[in-house]
């Protein structure tokens, strides 16, 4: 035994010691690789200027062994044999390198003209022409001549430094060779084309700022009055630079011809299929107007409600933004999804770059962003006809993210019009089946902007809430009228992002994250306030639209009235949570709760159909309704859940009499019992008797069987309110857990009131 435990210890320390190495070894990869990318990062940077630096300090530490190489080479080569066998060798190697220069210059400059000769011309020119390459050839020839020029020597005091300079030359032109050929595939490339293309718009961009300011003495006035500083609205526009580039209105030729090289590229390559190259291209465009609004500056003018300003009008923006239209139009012509897809990414992209133009004015409309945004949604509308789903599901997502960076620049009102606009690009799976990806996407999108909504520091959110509110509406309604499948509810499918409560990245389970981190936050935390604040508008009426749609989906018989249910419910949970926190002020509690109370009362105008209540029984209304007013009563909210459960018995008055097969009637006594032994102390027992009493003296349960049968089973489980398991209705878990000398002569209390001749008998099995 002994030696079977230290064999076990051995293996056990030999498995440790290996994991230990194992580890280490992994450990010692990572360290490597990240070395590596951390040097070859460092040479992408800086490689060529410490190549040069390199270069040079070797030059000037060999350059300290030129008296040693006299000294040993002059006593060698003193004779004139010796010295003229030298000479020949410098005349030698310099004709040999003036030919070679030649050839790789007329090789290398000829296949670079060939390769780029499908260019537009003007980059062609420019690229043809590259002053690094024609210098680095032009030096080698210069280098060349140089060695062959050292076969002049007069004598040998001079050997070591031409020994030196012959040794430098050759290696210099070496290198200039291999400069050459790389700056050659550099300009044959077409993506580090187009990053010239950039890098020399950038250039001229500073240039005509710096020429700009020092410009600027000379265009503004030397001696501001006192209103300049006294007024707090005064525009705070770059005067001086927007006087310079109106006077030099030019000064954007070059960036527009860039522009059109670049679109020039895309399309070119697009229609020969190097989607990499056109989606390099396009990104070439985004970066040439980042940096026209960065050189730009403060000269931008927004557009303002009651005056027409005409510099507003950016002709620049208008060019780039026209020309991806077109682009836009090609790509749609030819059926090319990818250059469609990768012209809307450019748009989406500019709304990004234009959203962060200053125009000096507070609380200014992004006109630009807007534009270009208009432009985006336009493309997306044209592509609908054209049977290409992807692209219009990759339309509805830069859409929403174009949203996104507007309401965050601008607020609550920027976004009106594209929530609009994916509301009736959703309207597309109603038309064609192919489609229904797409309504899924934009309803995400829309999803997406209401949690958005919420996080914003806008104090009214009001306005917005509604709208989309409305829109989702409307696409509800008329999504409602297409077929569903009764194995997948299709209608639950496409909506859910939106309505979903089991869905984990749907709106309702976002909204549970940010409530719990409200009920988090103490009491001074202002982005709880704000948030808290937002919520409050956000639910202002929300009760009317859900009413609505609750009602369509029920009269439709679509399994999205399972969605509707438990978002209406879990809502009402949400708002009652937010009420509780510590951040929320008197005044919002009510609010909320005024809020939560009106929605969940929207179960309150159920219809009374035999057929719909089986239907919305199926749903487990009654198990909501319990839970709802459970929910609000351990939230301490008494009041809400007095109603509720007030709205629980209506529903067992509604439903109980229709023989649905879920024992709605029994169920609801149960939960009645339990939530008036909940609330006992509040004097909800009384209550409770008097509300079965008038509910049966208005009429309410008029079958005498159905009540006798109900009451009958209320009294078996009266005395067996114990049951092992693990129950699936709340009902059952609630009955369960409460105080059995205490339910169980409610229980017959209520079995006795609905059915007063079975009093004392009891069923002796309970089936429901």
């Amino acid at each position: 035994m002994s030696l079977l435990r230290a064999r076990r210890r051995m293996r056990q320390w030999l498995r440790l010691q290996y994991e230990a190495l194992s580890r280490a070894k992994a450990l010692s990869w990572q360290r490597f690789y990240l070395a590596r990318y951390r040097f070859q990062v460092w040479r992408l940077r800086h490689g060529e200027i410490a190549g040069t630096i390199l270069l040079v300090l070797l030059m000037a530490v060999s350059a300290l062994g030129i008296p040693a190489l006299q000294e040993h080479l002059e006593p060698l080569l003193a004779e004139g044999s010796q010295l003229q066998m030298l000479r020949t060798l410098f005349q030698t190697l310099g004709g040999a390198l003036l030919g070679a220069t030649a050839i790789v210059t007329s090789l290398v400059l000829f296949s670079m003209q060939v390769n780029v000769e499908r260019m537009p011309h003007g980059l062609f020119q420019r690229l043809s022409t590259d002053r690094l390459l024609l210098s680095a050839f032009a030096a080698a020839f210069l280098l060349a001549v140089i060695v062959a020029g050292l076969s002049l020597i007069p004598d040998s005091e001079n050997i070591g430094i031409a020994i030196f300079v012959a040794s430098w030359s050759i290696a210099l032109i070496l290198v200039l060779f291999l400069t050459g050929y790389r700056r050659a595939l550099v300009l044959i490339n077409p993506t580090r084309q187009l990053g010239l293309v950039i890098d020399s718009t950038c250039r001229d961009f500073r240039a005509w700022v710096r020429s700009a300011k020092r410009a600027a003495p000379l265009l503004t006035d030397p001696s501001p009055g006192p209103s300049e500083y006294e007024e707090p609205f005064a525009s705070q526009h770059d005067v001086a630079r927007a006087v310079y580039f109106q006077a030099n209105s030019h000064w954007t030729n070059g960036a527009k011809q860039a522009v059109r090289y670049a679109v020039s590229f895309a399309r070119r390559y697009a229609e020969q299929g190097d989607h990499e190259v056109s989606a390099a291209a396009i990104r070439a465009v985004v970066a040439i107007n980042a940096a026209y609004v960065e050189a730009k500056g403060k000269t931008f003018f927004a557009n303002q409600l009651l005056f027409d300003n005409p510099y507003t009008t950016d002709g620049f923006i208008n060019d780039t933004l026209e020309h991806l239209r077109q682009t836009a139009r090609i790509g749609i012509s030819r059926g090319d999804e990818q250059q469609i897809e990768q012209t809307l990414k450019a748009f989406a992209a500019l709304v990004s770059v234009y959203s962060g133009i200053d125009y000096s004015i507070p609380h200014a409309t992004k006109t630009h962003a807007h534009l270009a945004a208009g432009y985006l949604s336009q493309e997306v509308e044209r592509t609908v006809p054209h049977n290409m789903a992807d692209v219009l599901m990759t339309g509805a997502q830069l859409m929403g993210q174009c949203a996104g960076v507007l309401l965050i620049v601008e607020g609550p009102i920027a976004i009106q019009t594209l929530v609009e606009k994916l509301g009736a690009l959703a309207c597309c799976g109603v038309v064609k089946e192919d489609y229904r990806p797409v309504t899924s996407a934009c309803v995400e999108q829309i999803a997406g902007l209401s949690f958005d909504l919420l996080r914003t520091r806008s104090h009214d959110v009001r306005f917005l809430a509604k709208e989309i509110r409305g829109t989702m509406s409307l696409l509800v309604k008329v999504f409602l009228t297409t077929p569903g499948t009764p194995l997948m509810s299709t209608h639950s499918l496409y909506l859910g992002p939106y309505y979903s409560a089991t869905n984990s990245q749907a709106l309702c389970e976002r909204l549970a994250g940010l409530v719990n981190a409200i009920s988090d936050a103490n009491e001074n935390d202002e982005n709880a306030q704000q948030a808290i604040h937002s919520i409050e508008q956000w639910a202002d009426g929300i009760y009317e639209t859900e009413k609505e749609l609750l009602l369509e989906a029920i009269n439709r018989r679509s399994h999205f009235t399972f969605d509707m249910i438990h978002w209406i419910s879990s809502l009402t949970s949400m708002l009652l949570a937010v009420s509780n926190a510590p951040a929320c002020n008197r005044v919002l509690q009510d609010k909320l709760r005024n809020h939560a109370l009106w929605l969940i009362s929207v179960f309150s105008f159920m219809p009374d159909e035999p057929d719909a209540i089986t239907f919305i029984e199926n749903f487990q209304m009654t198990e909501t309704l319990f839970d709802a007013a459970l929910d609000a009563h351990q939230r301490d909210c008494k009041n809400i859940a007095l109603k509720i459960t007030d709205l629980l018995a209506s529903w067992m008055f509604k439903a109980g009499p229709h023989r649905s097969g879920w024992a709605i009637l029994e169920r609801s006594i149960y939960g009645l019992a339990v939530l008036a032994l909940l609330a006992e102390s509040d004097g909800a027992i009384p209550k409770l008797k008097a509300r079965i009493v008038k509910g049966l003296r208005n009429g309410g349960l008029p079958d005498p069987e159905e009540r006798d049968h109900a009451a009958l089973n209320v009294r078996g489980r009266a005395r067996n309110l114990f049951r092992p398991g693990r129950w699936s209705s709340s009902i059952e878990r609630e009955l369960a857990t409460a105080d059995r000398a205490k339910l169980k002569p409610l229980l017959e209390e209520l079995a006795d009131l609905i059915s007063p001749r079975t009093a004392g008998q009891a069923a002796a099995e309970h089936f429901f």
